[in-house]
């Protein structure tokens, strides 16, 4: 790649690999069971991006994480969880939880609807390396609904979670990674969003279409399409960018109907900063 460029790849929704059973559907860009080197895996911050169906009353019992961020967004059903701090709480639609696990917590994560109903729980999970390791757990929940309403209406991203060098200000949830941030657009059908690109950046399309076309003033870009900078991006799908140079890149997003884009731009790769340690 030259000093000066963009790399774009697409990653098809049936690349991912599939872990299933009779209470969850897990459809994963990383591999995420098993014995796996997260860091080696990654991409840019990124370790585990999950999307789950949950079945009514099924889940995952209490379990242990450490030294993860752990950003959990709730896009259909209703995710209740309980933790080793005695704390039980139910995410609906539109909330958002995040977990610095630290030196080690426990908990459980189940679809709140009961055995009995047909209400499955669709939620999108994502882990990255903190900063620091065997710091104190902390985590935080929020409700996006009022965020939501607005971008339906205005086509606008809005912040769910980001760390101490990428809008943490702004953004509802703190999480441990310094170099990461979360936005997500709720788009109407028709609706045109843009959005500046970091040194990585990690398009998901969780439900809809899009059209997705890279605008890179000052810099070539190479994709794997070819020459031509723009993609179909349809529920699933991933597309990949890498920046390199101090040339400002951006995304235009066009939704052929209404779609759900979930971006993480990140300023520097988990490998990287492993090496650098």
């Amino acid at each position: 790649m030259s000093t000066n460029s963009v790399s774009a790849t697409l990653v098809p929704a049936s690349y991912r690999q599939r872990w299933k059973d009779s209470a969850v559907d897990s459809r994963q860009s990383f591999p995420a069971t098993g014995n796996f080197d997260l860091i080696d895996n990654s991409w840019g911050l990124l370790m585990i991006h999950n999307d789950d169906i949950v079945s009514p009353g099924e889940g995952f019992d209490m379990h242990q994480h450490d030294n993860a961020e752990i950003v959990t967004w709730v896009l259909d059903g209703a995710l209740r969880h309980r933790d080793s701090g005695g704390k039980d709480i139910t995410l609906p639609s539109g909330h958002a939880q995040a977990i610095s696990a630290g030196r080690g917590v426990s908990h459980s994560e189940v679809n709140a609807a009961g055995y009995t109903s047909r209400s499955r729980l669709h939620v999108i999970q994502m882990w990255l390396p903190p900063d620091e390791e065997n710091a104190d757990p902390h985590h935080g929940e929020a409700d996006f609904s009022a965020s939501i309403e607005h971008s339906k209406a205005t086509g606008e991203f809005f912040t769910v979670a980001a760390g101490s060098e990428h809008g943490e200000a702004v953004a509802p949830l703190h999480i441990g990674s310094a170099g990461a941030r979360l936005d997500v657009a709720y788009l109407s059908a028709q609706a045109t969003s843009q959005l500046d690109l970091s040194r990585y950046s990690h398009i998901f399309v969780a439900s809809g279409s899009v059209t997705a076309t890279i605008n890179s003033a000052g810099k070539s870009v190479e994709a794997d399409n070819g020459d031509d900078r723009t993609w179909e991006l349809h529920e699933g799908d991933v597309l990949r960018a890498e920046v390199l140079g101090s040339d400002q890149s951006t995304v235009t997003f066009t939704s052929t109907d209404d779609a759900v884009v979930m971006v993480w731009r990140m300023n520097y790769s988990a490998k990287e900063r492993r090496a650098e340690q």
